[in-house]
């Protein structure tokens, strides 16, 4: 189980996503994974065999709501699926890139011929493929369109392939999330106050933000707090 995540909200400056930095976390993150490929320890042979053969890492993110809350955007909102298809067209564009880059450096992944990288399939054209097996276009409603030159994208996989056959999960960042103090992968904020336990310990969950709000208009104290 070989994940990572981007703290994304830490990528947000004033009202948009610093791309320049986003760009520089995803290709250390990925670098980072592919690293802990080979020096993990497997204490199960079939596990060491197939990570050494296919070398699938899955990179995700975490604090999204919390970047919802800095760009006052409602979760359930058409701004809101917005966000999050650009930011994640920018988190897998660089992972594949970071990917491919790896592959010039240190070897394409022992299966990578055969696959649908070397065929010049991205997980980009899923959708588009399945729409197709199912002879039905309208099949699947969502936005296909693209703000990132994947054209440049498949010629650099094409020369180079791929590092890892897998680059992206959505990550369970529940706890780790916890500790950092921001919301879990890509879940809303479903309360404002409570308190988590697991084997870890507990966690109290404060909704930042809203104590924020709630402090500029002069209103949080140990009634609002008791409500």
């Amino acid at each position: 189980c070989n994940l990572g995540s981007i703290n994304l909200v830490q990528h947000v400056n004033g009202r948009s996503i610093d791309v320049e930095k986003l760009e520089r976390s995803v290709t250390t993150a990925i670098r980072m994974l592919d690293n802990v490929i080979d020096i993990n320890f497997y204490p199960v042979t079939k596990a060491r065999n197939s990570n050494l053969r296919h070398r699938p890492v899955g990179l995700g993110f975490m604090g999204f709501q919390d970047c919802l809350h800095q760009l006052r955007i409602p979760y359930a909102s058409v701004e809101a699926v917005e966000f999050a298809d650009r930011s994640m067209e920018m988190i897998a564009y660089n992972a594949y890139w970071a990917s491919s880059e790896l592959a010039r450096e240190r070897g394409r992944y022992a299966s990578y011929e055969g696959s649908l990288w070397s065929q010049g399939v991205l997980p980009y054209d899923s959708m588009k493929l399945l729409a197709e097996a199912r002879g039905n276009s309208d099949y699947l409603k969502v936005d296909n369109s693209i703000t990132l030159d994947w054209d440049a994208l498949r010629e650099q996989i094409k020369t180079y392939g791929m590092r890892n056959s897998n680059c992206l999960a959505i990550a369970p960042t529940a706890t780790i999330s916890n500790i950092i103090g921001v919301s879990a992968c890509i879940e809303p904020t479903f309360q404002n106050l409570f308190v988590k336990s697991n084997l870890s310990g507990e966690f109290t969950v404060v909704n930042e933000y809203l104590v924020r709000d709630l402090k500029d208009r002069g209103l949080w104290d140990e009634v609002m707090i008791a409500d």
